[in-house]
């Protein structure tokens, strides 16, 4: 038997609980519909706390977020009937704790008034406070200090020129793109053209996608990826049993081994 008021999930479970009130930020932290944007990661304001009380204890059914990008989340509108607002309505999310046997449902977000510089590349933002004391990598600073749209809107804490350094791989890197042939920053084609009369040919391209819905399009535009007999995309950030038709890739068939699902399906 669990008694569930001393049961507590790590860091991978959902949360024990979770604190919201409204103008709090918080992040989502699971992909609940990676076409419609509501992904692990996403950022916003709650605006709205929808409860139900009746003759037990009063309970929160739905959380309204106010997010930043207007075109995700879609189908998580309008969930309120009569409602006129736009905001977006987040669901208690049921899912299988670490402990056997152990179900909970609970909302799959937790409170984000600042976070790490990992949680932020590939963001742009008007605003934002950066602050640099415990950058330990090199590119961190980097990451941090870029994403903001004005110079205007940055606001530095605890500056120290020292921890804005970038890897030195990529220096040399860098460098030598300034001097490299056109042909050498083309691998692929310069492989598939020494390899022309070199009998049959196997050509296997790994790509990490950092997300397969905002980049499906660059993928099939691609023409070096597409000279692949088989592409492996990892890091779709794709969930559930089903694939969207829209990723196909015209000339392949699609074998989807997504993130979570035992490895003989």
């Amino acid at each position: 038997m669990v008694i569930l008021t001393d049961l507590k999930g790590n860091s991978r479970d959902l949360p024990d609980n979770i604190q919201a009130a409204q103008g709090a930020r918080v992040m989502v932290t699971r992909n609940l519909d990676t076409e419609d944007g509501i992904v692990n990661g996403t950022f916003g304001t709650i605006a709205n706390i929808v409860s139900t009380a009746g003759c037990g204890p009063t309970t929160v059914k739905l959380i309204g977020l106010e997010l930043g990008n207007p075109t995700a989340g879609l189908k998580f509108r309008r969930k309120i009937p009569g409602a006129t607002d736009d905001l977006v309505y987040i669901e208690r999310f049921e899912e299988k704790m670490s402990k056997r046997g152990v179900v909970r449902r609970q909302f799959p977000m937790k409170l984000t008034f600042g976070c790490t510089a990992h949680k932020v590349q590939g963001m742009t933002m008007k605003s934002a406070v950066v602050f640099l004391k415990r950058v330990f990598e090199s590119g961190m600073a980097y990451v941090a200090l870029s994403r903001t749209t004005s110079h205007e809107g940055l606001r530095v804490i605890n500056f120290e020129q020292n921890k804005i350094y970038a890897n030195p791989n990529v220096t040399a890197a860098m460098e030598n793109m300034s001097h490299a042939s056109f042909q050498s920053t083309r691998p692929l084609l310069h492989f598939v053209k020494s390899a022309e009369h070199a009998g049959p040919t196997l050509t296997v391209v790994h790509h990490n996608a950092e997300g397969l819905p905002p980049h499906i399009e660059d993928l099939k535009s691609h023409h070096e990826l597409r000279l692949a007999d088989v592409l492996c995309i990892t890091k779709t950030h794709l969930s559930g049993l089903f694939v969207s038709p829209k990723f196909q890739l015209e000339g392949y068939d699609m074998f989807a081994m997504l993130c979570g699902l035992p490895h003989h399906r």
